[in-house]
């Protein structure tokens, strides 16, 4: 079933979100869950469908379109229904604005999230097509602060994302 959530979640994305931020969140998820007590199903599962409500319906509150997506796939599968709740909180605490993690599942996901878009050169890639250069800069700012300030929660996820942090807001202090 794994499989064929992953083969899925990969033919509904572009070749850039999957590469470069499907997998990324992924890497992420998996280092800051390794001294954790947790199925590594659930968290892959949750990985692979944090995102299933923006492939399918668009950017807009696509938390709560994904969790709707997330239980229709995983039911298919009979999956149980505990996890599903489990990866539905996942999906709708991922962005942290209305909804705060409050498992070690969905705190690992919002980090892992949030690591991923300080992968400077491939997030910025992947925004690129969809806005002016001032305003994509402006936004990956914005981008940045809040995900550094707010949802880089674990203390590891902020140790492994300092650098970059330290790095990209030097380099885009001019912009």
């Amino acid at each position: 079933m794994l499989s064929k959530i992953r083969q899925m979640v990969k033919s509904e994305t572009n070749e850039l979100e999957w590469k470069y931020h499907i997998l990324v969140v992924l890497k992420y998820a998996k280092i800051l869950s390794k001294s954790q007590n947790i199925n590594q199903e659930i968290l892959e599962l949750a990985v692979l469908l944090h995102d299933i409500g923006r492939f399918r319906q668009g950017p807009e509150n696509h938390e709560k379109t994904g969790m709707k997506e997330a239980e229709k796939i995983l039911s298919k599968y009979k999956y149980p229904k505990t996890g599903i709740n489990e990866i539905k909180h996942c999906i709708e605490s991922h962005k942290q604005y209305n909804i705060l993690p409050n498992t070690k599942y969905a705190e690992i996901i919002s980090n892992a999230d949030a690591m991923a878009h300080f992968d400077f050169l491939a997030y910025f890639y992947t925004l690129s097509k969809l806005d002016k250069f001032e305003n994509l800069i402006s936004k990956f700012k914005r981008k940045l602060d809040y995900e550094w300030k707010h949802k880089l929660t674990m203390k590891k996820a902020k140790q492994l994302t300092k650098s970059k942090y330290n790095a990209l807001k030097l380099i885009l202090k001019d912009y």
